[in-house]
């Protein structure tokens, strides 16, 4: 095994490891490479983000986001559907999200010890790997940039593909661009000290709010992150789950603002009733900070937010938006 690989955790799906092994065969055990797996950060807002593979090379610095769904992909720049045995499933494209937890890693990072009057992080990267080896992939050409496949070799007369080991290693992939520099061993050091003094630790996808577990991110924004949860008895019940982020340098007083903003969201939408709105059942401390339970269910694709002009009077100016069914709300309702 290579020494230069740090396992932070091992990943609980077959599909995940197998595609990190793809990877890590063909990584090279010596400096300045370095490759992290299967870890999460709490970001300076406050944020639960979950990293699949985080590597360092020469040629850049990659935050590198698992997707291993077989069958057909297509979509556009915005969002991605599979089809895998006759089933459609729709979801945001991957890129965003890893998008934005580059841009947090890197702010987190540049808050470290090992940066201050030594020099810059290096920018971070998102990339996403479609790992499943027989994927069919008809993203349109704006929807691929950073979107690496599996590397082929070359096959008669088919000609050899480069895939995500071409990214991080030649910067072969569309999006990508010539490197502005050459990372020496020097910064990769200083990017291993700063990880370990900014608290990367193992991704706990076990973690439980009241008796939920998370599953993933499924909306965030300035000041909340709201997650998937499901029961851990009983698989069908489930939460969406909103927490009220507190970054970690706030004060006594910007923490009381924030818990307060969460008692009074739970009691507006606790006493409502509307087909409308999803269904409020709980406001529950977390080692993040107040966490609402509201309904879910498998599909949230159904669900989303809106900003109805009633209840905006009885809320906040700037507090996170409320949660809703995207099923059209009347702005005159009287029941609300």
């Amino acid at each position: 095994m290579t020494s230069n690989w740090t396992t932070v955790a091992e990943s609980n799906f077959p599909w995940e490891r197998e595609a990190l092994a793809f990877i890590r065969r063909q990584f090279p055990v010596h400096e300045p490479y370095r490759a992290w797996s299967n870890f999460e950060f709490i970001a300076g807002d406050g944020s639960i983000n979950e990293v699949d593979l985080l590597v360092f090379t020469p040629q850049g610095f990659f935050l590198i986001e698992i997707k291993s769904r077989p069958g057909r992909l297509s979509g556009d720049a915005g969002t991605w559907t599979w089809e895998t045995e006759g089933k459609r499933y729709t979801d945001e494209n991957p890129l965003l999200a890893a998008n934005r937890k580059a841009k947090k890693l890197k702010f987190l990072l540049e808050r470290q010890k090992a940066f201050q009057g030594k020099g810059k992080v290096p920018f971070i990267e998102p990339l996403v790997f479609c790992s499943a080896a027989n994927l069919i992939c008809n993203l349109a050409l704006g929807a691929r940039q950073k979107i690496c496949l599996r590397d082929q070799p070359q096959q008669g007369d088919k000609p050899a593909r480069p895939g995500i080991m071409a990214a991080i290693l030649q910067r072969q992939c569309e999006g990508l661009q010539p490197p502005r520099d050459i990372y020496s061993r020097a910064i990769v050091r200083l990017v291993s000290q700063a990880m370990e003094q900014a608290g990367i630790r193992p991704s706990q996808r076990s973690r439980k709010v009241s008796d939920y577990l998370l599953d993933k991110v499924i909306e965030e924004g300035p000041g909340y992150q709201d997650w998937s949860a499901t029961h851990a008895q009983v698989e069908k019940m489930k939460r969406r789950i909103r927490f009220y982020l507190v970054r970690r340098e706030a004060s006594t007083d910007d923490r009381a603002i924030i818990e307060r903003a969460a008692l009074r969201e739970f009691q507006i939408l606790e006493s409502l009733q509307h087909p409308g709105i999803l269904r409020t059942y709980n406001l529950s401390e977390h080692e993040l900070g107040q966490a609402l339970l509201q309904q879910g269910q498998a599909n949230h694709e159904k669900q989303g937010f809106a900003q109805h002009p009633v209840l905006l009077k009885r809320c906040k100016r700037n507090a996170p938006p409320l949660l809703f069914h995207k099923a059209t709300l009347q702005s005159t309702d009287a029941s609300l």
